[in-house]
């Protein structure tokens, strides 16, 4: 899909702030606005079944962990992101964004502690139009992350795959690409999954996710740009930034 031609903002008059920054966005994501939820290479006719990535849940005991508490919360999206950002690399894989699940949850009138029954969840992706639906949870055991997750299928509520992965803290993110591969391949995918990004570029990402689930788009598309301009190969950013644009002018 091609982005909306606009007519240039410098020196119009009554220029508010959120259109200043709607136009530099659009600038630097005018690449990511033309990629839709199926990636490049499903032309082939593969189509494997729509997913759903959740929030991985932590699960972590202050009494087991070496970390400061909070230190490893920014691993809830980001590991969540990170699987994201493979099966988006996946030919024929579709993926539904949070933005949309959120746009259903308030079509349904559910409020976000609904979402913490499995159950909800399943019914919700199904609305959605997910036919699979990925739970995770990592939990901290002295400096080293325990990663769980299950990909379950949302009509039979039946557990397709399960796996587990641990790494140290620091490393838990350079690690990640390897076991997102196999839940790659326990989706029906081929091929690689992509390489890692640092630690700093997730975090800062989780903290621009967080302002746009509050719904402080401006202030998320704000975040997003300073983060690409650091690394302008950063996908998820620019994935997160156009699916802000395309909210916020639909509002």
């Amino acid at each position: 899909m091609s982005p909306k031609r606009l007519r240039p903002l410098h020196g119009a008059p009554g220029l508010t702030r959120r259109a200043a920054l709607l136009w530099a966005a659009l600038s630097t994501a005018a690449v990511a606005a033309q990629t839709p939820a199926m990636p490049a290479g499903s032309a082939s006719g593969v189509r494997l079944p729509a997913v759903v990535v959740w929030d991985f849940e932590d699960r972590s005991v202050a009494a087991l962990s070496a970390l400061p508490p909070g230190e490893a919360g920014w691993l809830r999206r980001s590991l969540a992101e990170a699987l994201v950002n493979a099966l988006l690399r996946t030919p024929g894989q579709v993926v539904v964004d949070r933005l949309r699940l959120r746009e259903v949850l308030a079509e349904q009138n559910l409020g976000s502690s609904t979402l913490a029954d499995d159950d909800a969840r399943l019914r919700l992706g199904r609305i959605a139009g997910a036919e699979r639906m990925v739970f995770g949870s990592f939990f901290v055991v002295g400096d080293a992350v325990q990663v769980n997750l299950r990909v379950v299928d949302t009509a039979t509520s039946r557990v397709l795959f399960a796996d587990e992965a641990t790494a140290p803290f620091d490393a838990v993110m350079a690690e990640q690409p390897q076991w997102a591969a196999r839940v790659v391949r326990a989706l029906g995918g081929t091929g690689g999954t992509g390489g890692a990004y640092p630690a700093d570029l997730w975090q800062a990402h989780d903290q621009a996710a967080a302002l746009a689930d509050a719904g402080r788009f401006d202030d998320a598309v704000a975040a997003l740009q300073r983060l690409l301009q650091r690394r302008p190969d950063f996908e998820p950013a620019e994935r997160l930034l156009s699916a802000l644009l395309q909210t916020m002018a639909r509002r």
